[in-house]
């Protein structure tokens, strides 16, 4: 494996550690959502740095969800330190908003993988009223939550394949390294909004 993404991997794990532990030790809902890359990212790294060679699937799951990590933190990071001011109260209240916006890019990303169209206009509806309701501090989350379910629904009856979120992907890999993820039954991956 390439030493540099090692090195970055690292890098970028110290750089965030502070944040990370935050929102593990709160039990954030996007740490939780996010965590099956996290864990997978680490048992790849550990094996990387105790046998020096990994196979190239090893290789293709750890690039993969070390980008998807990175990509995610980064916009979450600007939530956090820009909109909430590092005040995890707060945006812990709005961390489920936060979380339906990741998951309708990763919808939307998923979507143009397979060739169809991403540029939907309810889920460009949907993530629109989101962001505008983190921004204005609205609490209309059940009219959110029906909301993106609707969009979502209208979006799969009109694709020929079932959607399987990345993060899912990496509840199966980590279940494969024999790291169970979810003990807790109270969050359901894959399941509606």
């Amino acid at each position: 494996m390439d030493s540099f993404i090692l090195k970055d991997y690292a890098s970028w794990k110290i750089e965030n550690h502070e944040m990370i532990e935050k929102f593990k030790g709160n039990n954030n809902v996007i740490y939780q959502r996010l965590e099956p890359v996290f864990l997978v990212l680490d048992y790849v790294y550990d094996l990387a740095c105790d046998q020096q060679e990994l196979d190239e699937d090893l290789e293709t799951i750890f690039e993969i969800g070390f980008n998807y990590i990175n990509a995610q933190f980064n916009v979450i990071k600007i939530y956090f330190e820009s909109l909430f001011q590092s005040k995890c109260d707060e945006f812990e209240d709005y961390s489920e908003m936060l979380l339906f916006l990741i998951y309708i890019f990763d919808f939307r990303t998923d979507l143009e993988n397979h060739g169809f169209e991403s540029d939907i206009e309810v889920l460009n509806d949907a993530e629109t009223y989101i962001e505008n309701m983190i921004m204005e501090r609205r609490r209309d989350y059940d009219y959110v939550r029906d909301m993106l379910n609707e969009a979502l629904k209208n979006v799969s009856e009109t694709i020929d394949y079932e959607y399987v979120s990345l993060i899912d992907i990496y509840v199966e890999i980590a279940e494969n390294f024999g790291i169970y993820v979810f003990e807790n039954d109270e969050f359901v991956v894959g399941k509606e909004i």
